[in-house]
């Protein structure tokens, strides 16, 4: 609570709502002005006026790799976001989306936007199991992160039996196993690559080679600059709020800096290899996690893995890997195999940890990190050879 209160009392914001459903009033906050839908004799009978340029709403972003930024939208950025995607994941008046992410991450918020403006409705949660909501609900479209449909897959997942017809794949490496699996039960999954400041999806397509995630949807522009992939278009954020003030956080030509690596492809898509700030050098070896990452979940037992350094006396920093299987573990000797087939030596993980309980759909690297030094540093005290390390 006492962390909500902090990032509350960085908006215009005068009560912050509790999951308790007691309301706390924040005395150092500003009155919000709230979202106006003017019904006037100029509209049409039943269609509203909307003001595209209406701050509408400001979310924090993960914070999975720093702290979070309080991003503000206008309506129209969620409204050009939800015509973009419509244009390659087709919803109509029959759709129903299940709002599978959470309302604060903006790919659960953006899920209304897309069924709202196509006459869909959105489905919500009941607190059954996703497998029966899926079976006896007329859920047609769903939002996952990759571990989310790992699970749903062990459950007994058949999409034959259900009346789903779009699967949207994001948030994390995108396992080929995964993908393979969906596509043998008759539903090819589709992949993204969004981001907080642009409402949502920027790229979508099919899956294909590790990190690719498609063209640029209507609305976005996507460039990459020194390695970096920069966005811009109608779906782009109104800036970075903090202390009432508004910072746009853009270059001279509009172009917003995602700090995310990448590339395009002769075809013109996207492919994704990472965060900037997650790269981190080892022996004079500039090492990228997420490459890793994308290795590690294309085994067919790991369901999930997160990379992170860890100090080292002599190279500087070492990678250590966070695994969660879906099936049956696997042995630190056969996971160095796997990684070396593909990755050079110096990319394979010193340690191999299991993956902590009570984790979110979206892991901070500054917790795992901290407790992966725990680890090793403990089992450095207990032994004179760390368990879980292998060569």
């Amino acid at each position: 609570a006492g962390e909500q209160i902090a990032m509350a009392a960085r908006l215009p914001a005068r009560f912050l709502a509790q999951p308790e459903g007691i309301s706390t009033e924040l005395a150092s906050a500003k009155a919000l002005t709230p979202l106006s839908l003017d019904f006037t004799a100029e509209a049409e009978p039943g269609e509203p006026i909307l003001d595209p340029a209406q701050p509408s709403n400001t979310i924090f972003t993960s914070g999975s790799s720093g702290t979070p930024k309080a991003v503000q939208h206008r309506l129209g950025n969620h409204l050009a976001s939800a015509r973009g995607s419509a244009s390659f994941i087709a919803v109509d008046h029959t759709s129903g989306w299940l709002l599978s992410l959470p309302l604060f991450h903006i790919g659960g918020y953006a899920i209304a936007f897309r069924v709202f403006l196509a006459g869909g409705r959105v489905v919500l949660d009941d607190g059954a199991p996703l497998l029966e909501r899926l079976q006896r609900q007329p859920i047609t479209h769903l939002s996952l992160v990759p571990t989310q449909l790992w699970r749903l897959l062990h459950a007994g997942f058949d999409p034959q039996k259900t009346q789903l017809r779009e699967l949207l794949l994001g948030g994390a490496a995108i396992p080929a196993p995964l993908v393979a699996k969906m596509i043998a039960l008759g539903l090819t999954p589709k992949v993204s690559y969004g981001l907080s400041e642009m409402a949502s999806q920027v790229c979508t397509g099919m899956p294909g080679a590790p990190g690719v995630v498609g063209k640029p949807l209507p609305g976005r522009e996507v460039r990459v600059n020194n390695g970096e992939i920069q966005v811009r278009g109608e779906t782009l954020f109104e800036g970075y709020l903090r202390d009432g003030k508004l910072n746009p956080a853009l270059d001279s030509e509009g172009w917003f800096a995602t700090r995310d690596k990448g590339h395009v492809t002769e075809q013109g898509e996207l492919v994704v290899e990472g965060r900037l700030d997650n790269a981190f050098i080892s022996g004079g070896e500039n090492i990228q996690p997420e490459a890793i990452e994308q290795r590690l979940v294309d085994h067919p037992a790991i369901a999930q893995a997160l990379v992170v350094p860890v100090p080292h006396p002599e190279w500087g920093e070492r990678p250590v890997a966070f695994i969660d299987y879906h099936a049956e573990a696997v042995d630190g000797a056969e996971l160095n195999a796997w990684v070396r087939e593909t990755l050079p030596g110096f990319m394979v993980p010193d340690a191999w940890l299991g993956w902590p309980e009570g984790v979110g759909f979206k892991p901070s690297r500054r917790a795992f990190a901290a407790r992966a030094r725990a680890v090793l540093e403990a089992a450095k005290k207990g032994s004179d050879r760390r368990p879980t390390t292998y060569g």
